[in-house]
């Protein structure tokens, strides 16, 4: 058996990277796989949760009645870890070619209160190309098509000279 110091003169590096390596082994074997008693429920919580928006209390009650006997703090767990892999899910990035995709999105409507307390009601156009990221803002008084086409033009503009 060779011993750690042997290790790290062997490969040319530190004892702390040989100790770093052979602790990933370590945890790398214990990934033993427990059962739960929500196993024979995960089915019916995903319906509850994906088809009518539930909750963790209302789908806590119904799996209840179904003879899930386990606590209220594993199901939400189970529920808020579904959710956010859901929405990791929903929130993967979209790559695309260079010059093929540009989305545009137009919030209209919003108020800002200047420093005399008068409000202004100001659209805000957002141009985002799709593969660089970049990004194009102006603030409008009105949205109309000829001022969206305006908007348009105006970031082609911009992004030409970004790119140049």
């Amino acid at each position: 058996m060779i011993n750690k110091s042997e290790l790290a003169r062997r490969f040319n590096c530190s004892i702390n990277t040989v100790n770093r390596y052979l602790k990933e082994q370590e945890i790398s074997k214990s990934c033993r796989k427990y059962s739960s008693k929500l196993d024979d429920f995960n089915g019916i919580i995903i319906e509850k949760i994906d088809d009518f928006s539930a909750n963790g209390r209302p789908v806590f009650n119904f799996i209840k009645d179904k003879g899930y006997t386990g606590s209220y703090g594993t199901v939400s767990k189970f529920i808020k870890e579904h959710k956010q892999e859901e929405q990791n899910k929903a929130t993967m990035r979209f790559e695309t070619t260079p010059g093929f995709q540009a989305q545009v999105d137009w919030k209209e409507n919003f108020k800002i209160i200047n420093k005399e307390d008068k409000e202004f009601e100001i659209n805000i156009f957002l141009m985002i190309l799709g593969y660089s990221r970049y990004k194009y803002i102006e603030l409008t008084l009105d949205k109309t098509q000829d001022t969206l086409f305006e908007c348009i033009m105006h970031a082609c503009k911009a992004f030409r000279r970004c790119t140049t």
